[in-house]
């Protein structure tokens, strides 16, 4: 694994090189063409989709990131040109009937409307097009973001109020001065005193480095410094996950996802105190970068378009040029204690006197595990009992979890949720337009109930999850209270809770439970309850 920073610049430097024309596919690149500039490839290319995909046209910022670097350099003049075309097409689209759609035609959904718009308005700041030219489409975008607030997904938030800072800073005739303030306030609000913005419920590292980015970027358009000051914790509460043999969280997330944006991390390689920090999470988690099993080689190049491409475009020459002074290795950090709870996100990291084994548990998740002996690693995702086509989960984010935390175990207990999965159909898909079109942004809560949150959906069902960490073994006992005629089966690492960033392939997928890692379980019926004892050790215990 790579331990420096000079080496990580080598990695990332050959990874975005060849990103660049993954990127370039998805771009209608034909001047002649009225799609020219989107980069929606399913809508202009193969015409699968009868609208296109506005969020999508972070990748004109993407290619307006890359057109600086000196790697690109020959061709930096077709760069810029196509990022301008980009901006061009999403004025158009932006002026439509119920504009900024992702999903479905009509959406009018906050996240195209931030992300879009903070992407188009850093390129008029970066000069690739003139501000006229966009003016109409920022007009609108800024109307609405002074007008709709995001309190449960933070990073979506937050990209919405530095779109609206760049753009009092470029067109200050569209965003009140007050009304930013008072945005600003109530958007550092979301932050918790653990340093973790709120996403569904909790924090997510994921989201929380993109949150990172758009910090800076609100710093970047308004020289407030609290602003970096919220990044700066939330890089602290990121770096805590560093100490386990495969940093990050995974899907011990609230939100499911595998990956890291690096830009916002990067910024703070120049910023002390917090040089070393930044540094070693880079390190940390993006060292392994060249290894097929890193997370960047399992996500699909909408995503790249979508956000993550242009953060690692911005973040290579600030990492290049750190290289200098972080010249050698840098040496992970053991634990301080052997254990850490976070009262408020429910996480528990242990590690065992010897360094032999570490654990993550996550107790607002139902109790999900993942334990490493030696630093090979398994997980434990709990329990689907399957009731015909209803499924019943312990998988699950939600506030309803009380957790116990003591010095070696934790209890958690709570309720099954209820899922169906949602499979979709022409019939469906034509209710949703139809209700769109009449509707636009008022489905939106409608639908995050249904597939996401589920919190008017109880259930009478009770879970129980005692976890017990010893210095070589692993102790799981589970209560289940039984639906009438359902299966119970372990959980697959995919979580039920539906997030359309999240889930893309993981090797735990096909194995979360190597050879290296014993298993032995019991199980026993007590009426209406199932007792589960399950033991995790290496061969030797």
């Amino acid at each position: 694994m790579t331990t420096s920073l000079p080496e990580l610049s080598e990695h990332l430097s050959a990874f975005v090189e060849r990103l660049l024309p993954r990127i370039l596919t998805q771009v209608c690149r034909d001047p002649g063409s009225v799609s020219y500039g989107a980069f929606d490839r399913h809508w202009w290319h193969y015409k699968m989709r009868d609208f296109p995909s506005i969020i999508l046209q972070q990748g004109g910022y993407a290619l307006s990131c890359a057109a600086v670097l000196p790697a690109f350099a020959q061709a930096s003049d077709e760069l810029w040109q196509l990022a301008a075309g980009s901006c061009r097409f999403w004025n158009l689209r932006a002026q439509k009937y119920k504009a900024f759609e992702e999903y479905y035609p009509w959406e009018e959904g906050y996240p195209p409307l931030a992300f879009s718009t903070l992407a188009i308005a850093k390129m008029v700041a970066q000069h690739v097009i003139d501000g006229e030219w966009v003016y109409e489409g920022l007009q609108k975008s800024a109307r609405q973001l002074q007008q709709r607030f995001e309190a449960r997904a933070a990073n979506q938030q937050v990209a919405g109020l530095a779109a609206l800072c760049w753009i009092r800073r470029i067109a200050p005739d569209l965003v009140d001065q007050e009304a930013l303030l008072q945005i600003g306030d109530r958007t550092l609000a979301c932050q918790h005193e653990e340093g973790w913005f709120i996403e569904y419920g909790g924090p997510d590292l994921g989201y929380l480095s993109v949150t990172i980015d758009c910090l800076w970027d609100a710093f970047d358009a308004t020289g407030d410094r609290r602003f970096v000051e919220a990044a700066a914790k939330a890089l602290a509460f990121i770096s805590h996950f560093t100490v386990l043999p495969n940093p990050g969280a995974g899907m011990h997330n609230s939100r499911n996802t595998d990956y890291l944006v690096p830009y916002g991390i990067s910024r703070f390689l120049s910023e002390p105190p917090y040089c070393e920090m930044s540094a070693r999470v880079l390190v940390d988690f993006w060292g392994d970068l060249h290894h097929p099993r890193h997370f960047l080689h399992a996500i699909d190049d909408r995503y790249f378009c979508h956000y993550i491409g242009h953060s690692l475009f911005r973040a290579l020459p600030l990492i290049q040029r750190a290289s200098s002074t972080f010249t050698k290795p840098l040496k992970r950090v053991p634990h301080d204690v052997p254990s850490r709870y976070f009262a408020g996100s429910g996480h528990w990291l242990w590690a065992d006197a010897a360094g032999r084994m570490t654990a993550l548990v996550s107790g607002y998740k139902g109790g999900i595990a993942t334990f490493w002996f030696d630093g090979v690693s398994c997980s434990d995702f709990g329990w689907v009992i399957q009731q015909g086509k209803q499924q019943w989960v312990s998988h699950w984010w939600a506030d309803f979890w009380s957790v116990q935390p003591a010095e070696n175990q934790l209890v958690i207990e709570g309720r099954l949720v209820p899922h169906r999965e949602p499979i979709s159909t022409p019939s469906k898909h034509l209710i949703i337009r139809g209700l769109s079109f009449v509707l636009g942004e008022k489905m939106i809560g409608w639908l995050k109930e249904k597939m996401i949150f589920k919190e008017k959906q109880t259930t009478p069902y009770h879970f129980r999850r005692r976890i017990r960490l010893l210095a070589n073994r692993v102790e799981i006992e589970d209560r289940v209270e039984m639906p009438p005629g359902g299966e119970l089966r372990r959980a697959p690492r995919s979580s039920k809770r539906h997030v359309a960033s999240a889930d893309s392939y993981h090797w735990e997928d096909l194995c979360h439970c190597p050879p290296q890692i014993r298993r032995d379980e019991q199980q026993r019926r007590e009426g209406i309850y199932t007792q589960i004892t399950t033991v995790y050790g290496t061969s030797e215990t």
